[in-house]
């Protein structure tokens, strides 16, 4: 195979988005790049864009590819994108540094969510108040202007939303989605001209009815009208994982092949449900993954170098509760165990096997968890080509295909394989461990010890403890997953355990050889 380097300008700092692509690339023996972590912005700061625009000059005259957010490159990084006060003007006039580069560019921008919750640490500030509320109006405005039918409720609620939300704020708010538009309307231009290779317009924290929605639905137009931009335009829900799925489907692309994947749901009528924080069917979200990846559907399961089998959405439609686990031993026990049973038989036939857990949005589920670490369990989690069950379905869906297909060219090489074994032991560890597990447990702690569910972002002290609780019940679990052959070797770099963004919603660690 030959050399493989990219370049990476990230959505931003957070490990999602610059350990996973990384330990994606190491898998395959090739060589990611990074900005400095001196220049990378944290949470509402933005990266220095000056020296981002500099260094990634540089860094694109060695690279093979170069794959780069739209958002962090002409923002800051995500955050800024839904914050800032930059005109589309001047956004637009930094993201033009793409057609001097001297590698292909692939390009990744976001739809901006509209969050369903009162809450503005990622969001402009007026959210605290009116987040909920700017959901719902965004609900129903799109579904009133598509001429979908209403109730006289809804239309009255409409009404009343329209005249209680703040007016200043409403104006900003929507005036600031104008501005991303205009800046993805200008990214079409691009993908047009042939300036950029590659154009992913992807949903965040979407659903079906919003204006989210309705924009996509222009921007589609737009490409369905224009063959010139079809050709290198893709869309579909997604956010943390494009810069993995990015990097999977170029060194696809440099190895010249398209990995067929074949698909083995644990209900299959249940693909077509819409997960949580989505706007379509989940197979199709699947099929997008796939192809962002730079993979493709086998058409049969000879055909395939892959099977990925998918733990379909739960009718529930939410984060999991404990209240559902006695319903879900009685209507998915089964099917769970008879997707295992199917995917260990390809597994002794020398077919590699991809896991995505999407039964519930935010972590595993603790029913199939559960089944997998029982020592009966058919399926060899061991030597699955990779795992997770981290946020939402096309989060999930896209790192666990990045890792998979990247997986193929692990071949016999020691530090190839030994990325493998710590990003799958990361993934368990972090996805069932710390997300369904240890994160309901510190937040416990923290409400026992300070009266609330967060340690204090300001507090040294609280971060410490809450880092070093989360650590401990951590190795523990680890320990739970060795037993079945996952991490053998390996244990937490002590006093690795962190919250990037002072926060319990994710944590990270670093694993090292014992």
């Amino acid at each position: 195979m030959k050399p493989i380097t990219l370049t990476l300008v990230p959505l931003d700092e957070r490990p999602v988005n610059t350990r996973y692509p990384t330990a994606i690339a190491q898998i395959a023996g090739a060589c990611l790049t990074l900005p400095p972590l001196e220049i990378r912005g944290h949470k509402r700061n933005p990266a220095d864009r000056d020296a981002v625009i500099a260094w990634l000059k540089d860094s694109a005259r060695y690279a093979t590819a170069v794959i780069v957010s739209c958002d962090y490159l002409g923002y800051g990084n995500l955050i800024n994108a839904r914050t800032s006060s930059d005109t589309a003007a001047e956004v637009i006039s930094r993201l033009y540094i793409l057609t001097e580069l001297k590698a292909p560019v692939h390009a990744f921008s976001l739809i901006t969510r509209v969050s369903n919750a009162d809450d503005n640490i990622e969001e402009p500030l007026y959210s605290k108040d009116w987040g909920t509320k700017f959901f719902a109006y965004s609900t129903l405005a799109h579904r009133d202007m598509a001429g979908d039918v209403i109730s006289d409720d809804d239309r009255r609620r409409f009404q009343l939303l329209s005249r209680a939300l703040p007016p200043a704020d409403t104006t900003d708010w929507l005036v600031r989605r104008l501005r991303n538009h205009t800046v993805n309307l200008a990214l079409l231009d691009l993908a047009a001209h042939g300036k950029i290779e590659s154009l992913l317009l992807t949903s965040d924290d979407t659903s079906t009815w919003g204006l989210p929605s309705r924009e996509r639905s222009w921007i589609r137009s737009w490409s369905e009208l224009a063959p010139a931009i079809d050709q290198r335009l893709s869309m579909h829900p997604g956010a943390d994982e494009v810069g993995s799925a990015l990097v999977a489907s170029l060194i696809n692309k440099e190895n010249n092949r398209v990995p067929g994947v074949w698909i083995d749901y644990a209900i299959s009528e249940d693909s077509a449900r819409v997960a949580p924080y989505e706007d379509r069917p989940v197979r199709e979200t699947i099929h997008g993954q796939i192809e962002a990846c730079g993979a493709r559907i086998a058409g049969s399961e000879e055909d395939a170098d892959l099977v990925l089998g998918v733990l379909t959405p739960s009718p529930a439609g939410k984060d999991y509760q404990p209240i559902f686990l006695e319903n879900d031993r009685f209507t998915r026990t089964r099917p769970y165990q008879e997707l295992f049973e199917r995917l260990s038989k390809h597994q002794e036939r020398g077919t590699k096997v991809m896991l995505a857990d999407v039964a519930y949005p935010n972590g595993a589920d603790p029913l199939a968890m559960e089944m997998l670490l029982r020592n009966d369990c058919s399926l060899n989690i061991s030597q699955l080509a990779s795992y997770g069950a981290w946020n939402t379905a096309g989060n999930t869906l896209g790192v666990v295909v990045a890792q998979g297909t990247c997986s193929l060219y692990i071949e016999s090489i020691g530090c190839r394989r030994q990325a493998q074994e710590s990003f799958l032991t990361h993934r368990f560890l972090e996805d069932w461990g710390y997300q369904t597990v240890v994160r309901r447990e510190a937040r416990k702690l923290a409400e026992s010890l300070w009266g609330r569910r967060e340690p204090d972002p300001e507090s040294l002290s609280e971060q410490t403890l809450i880092g070093e609780f989360i650590e401990t019940r951590l190795s523990e679990l680890l320990a739970n997953l060795q037993a079945k052959g996952i991490g053998q070797g390996l244990h937490i770099k002590a006093g690795s355990t962190r919250l990037p963004w002072y926060r319990t919603f994710e944590v990270d660690f670093e694993l090292e050889q014992s």
